[in-house]
């Protein structure tokens, strides 16, 4: 029998196939080992510090120590706005549990609805590691006492102490101090507040606002070690809070004060008892000629600055808003905007002057009325004037006068010329005050008026409207604060000087570490004997028996210039304006008054401007009687 001889085997290494597999393995298993290598090495020395941080963490807490805001003074040296100790509640989210059950049990204890506090809380999740005032200012018994009695109850929920905005006696100066609050989300978007964190504390209007990089200090914190139910065991670290510097105001409290009880007493009321009841608004500013410094800037209505210490609640909010309110939260003085009325008549006159279109003894009839293009104007005066020169126009506000003078204007001058004085003076411009959201004012033009004119007629600057801006009417629309800027001007020569109403800043030991200068825009010359007949004719205002005011300050022993206006805004009531200044050959201050629907200037404003320069001079006059109402 033939066996075939028997096949030799190869060995397995012989197969190049399994070669390959093995080698695949062998090379699977080094890379395993080289990560896992890699991990350990990069857990153990590149993140090393991250993870022992992290464990830190667990067994310490680092609490943000808030740095008291700096003190504003009066130019004396008087406290207007200090701090005071006070306890607020906040949240830490990263410890924070069982919000079902925590958020309406201390909302309750907080006196604020559930709904509110929660929002807040998910706001305060956004750093979950930062704790987030919820409440300022909570009375350390009962509700303070019970959460720290319960304190494991509310995990997460912290009471520190804090620094409270103290502003002194209610509604004092509210309009130019503004207040203070928490953060907004638009807040946090503006470049100034852009690296601070959620919840913090800073100025939200007024000069609390303007200046709040001075009055806003460094936090400071404080580390502690806890135990496992996040309790404080001990005190690792403490880096104390640095207090912001303080700022000193050019406004003299005394003045302010006055101002503010005269605006009410000598304006409003009177207005009421004279039978304009819908007076209920009014500004009243004093101003420095010859440095631009404020002594006294006051708005009616006003409000209490410390109703946002702890955020505004629905029923304060709808409070200020209501109508029967009157807008307590706008400044007028900076934001309302009026037709300045027969005050302009200096501006206009100015113009005139320097132009040579009139000089004193140019004379025009007032027969009480002004028919022009088939329209009849009327003086304040239905009598009319008669025959009056310029000063005399000015003396008595003759409307008549000045719209003559408005056709001379239109017929005489190319360019817009009164509209180019009044810029010249400030007006449809910001003055530059220290205040935020000033109001620019509108001076009507050509331009302006072809942009808005609804028909190719209405496009077209007419004469009738240069007669409409003489007497200062129209769509001419000033603030109360510019109209005090131009006549600082007026009182100093000529220099329009930027308003402004802080001095310095200091640090805690009183050195002066900033000071603060009024600008000069732009000097008109007004020293010129040009003007002679401007200066002449606001003297006789209060100085003649015929002058608008003469009544309003008969017996002041201060010689006093100035003028009345009394605005028409229809439907409304007349509007009510002085402006003056003192002495009248040398000025120290010039005080304007307006009276919202208040009627005559004469008989309202006016004496309200006479009261704030009894205090400044602090002069033994006779005060005010009745006041005949003339323009």
């Amino acid at each position: 029998m033939y066996l075939e001889p028997a096949k030799k085997l190869r060995a397995p290494s012989d197969d190049p196939s399994t070669g390959l597999r093995l080698g695949m393995i062998l090379l699977g298993v080094l890379l395993m080992f080289s990560v896992l290598v890699f991990r350990l090495w990069f857990l153990q020395v590149l993140s090393g510090d991250q993870y022992v941080s992290l464990a830190d963490d667990n067994r310490t807490r680092t609490v943000e120590l808030e740095a008291p805001r700096g003190l504003i003074y009066d130019c004396n040296g008087k406290v207007l706005v200090g701090n005071r100790a006070g306890l607020s509640v906040g949240v830490l989210p990263m410890e924070l549990r069982n919000e079902a059950n925590v958020i309406p049990r201390l909302a309750s204890l907080l006196g604020m609805p559930a709904e509110d506090l929660a929002k807040k809380i998910g706001e305060a999740k956004r750093d979950p590691y930062r704790v987030t005032v919820l409440a300022e200012d909570v009375p350390e018994t009962p509700t303070v006492a019970y959460l720290e009695e319960h304190s494991l109850e509310f995990p997460g929920i912290r009471v520190e102490k804090s620094y409270l905005r103290n502003y002194g006696r209610p509604a004092f100066a509210a309009h130019i101090l503004g207040y203070v609050g928490e953060i907004s989300e638009e807040g946090m978007n503006q470049e100034r507040f852009r690296s601070l964190p959620a919840g913090s504390i800073v100025g939200k209007e007024g000069l609390e606002y303007t200046y709040d990089s001075y009055l806003r200090g460094i936090n400071g914190s404080r580390t502690v070690e806890v135990d496992y139910q996040g309790r404080a065991k001990r005190l690792l670290d403490t880096v104390r809070p640095t207090a912001g510097h303080n700022v000193v105001l050019t406004i003299d409290s005394t003045i302010q004060e006055v101002a503010e009880r005269a605006i009410k007493e000598e304006g409003i009321d009177r207005a009421h008892a004279a039978g304009f009841k819908e007076a209920a608004g009014g500004a009243v500013i004093a101003l420095d000629p010859r440095s631009g410094e404020i002594l006294a800037l006051t708005s009616y209505p006003d409000y209490d600055p410390t109703i946002f210490v702890n955020g505004l609640s629905a029923k304060e909010n709808t409070a200020l808003s209501a109508e029967d309110a009157h807008q307590p939260l706008t400044n007028r003085a900076t934001m309302g905007l009026y037709p300045p009325a027969s005050t302009f008549k200096a501006f206009i006159t100015t113009a005139a002057l320097q132009l040579g279109l009139v000089d004193r003894d140019t004379v025009f009839n007032c027969p009480g009325t002004f028919s022009f293009s088939g329209q009849v104007l009327r003086c304040w005066n239905p009598d009319g004037h008669g025959d009056v020169n310029l000063v005399e126009a000015i003396m008595e506000s003759c409307d008549i006068y000045f719209y003559n003078l408005g056709l001379l204007f239109n017929e005489q001058t190319t360019g817009m010329q009164i509209q180019a004085t009044a810029r010249r003076f400030g007006f449809g411009q910001a003055t530059g005050i220290d205040l935020p959201g000033e109001s620019l004012g509108l001076v009507p033009d050509d331009v302006w008026k072809a942009a808005r004119g609804a028909t190719e007629e209405d496009k077209l600057w007419m004469p009738g409207d240069d007669v409409n801006l003489s007497i200062g009417q129209g769509n001419l629309l000033v603030t109360p604060l510019q109209l005090a800027v131009a006549y600082s001007a007026i009182a100093n020569g000529g220099k329009v000087m930027t308003p402004r109403l802080a001095k310095s800043v200091t640090d805690g030991e009183g050195t002066v570490i900033h000071e603060f200068t009024s600008e000069v825009v732009r000097d008109l010359e007004l020293d010129d004997p040009t003007y002679d007949p401007l200066y002449e004719g606001l003297r006789l205002v209060t100085g003649e028996t015929l002058g608008t005011a003469y009544s309003a300050f008969a017996g002041f022993p201060i010689q006093v210039a100035g003028k009345t206006g009394t605005a028409e805004k229809l439907p409304e009531a007349d509007y009510a304006w002085f402006v003056g200044y003192a002495p009248a050959d040398a000025p120290e201050i010039v005080v304007v008054a307006l009276v919202e629907q208040g009627g005559h200037g004469s008989s309202v404003a006016a004496p309200v401007v006479r009261r704030v320069m009894e205090v400044y001079f602090q002069t033994e006059s006779t005060g005010v009687g009745a006041i005949e109402a003339t323009d």
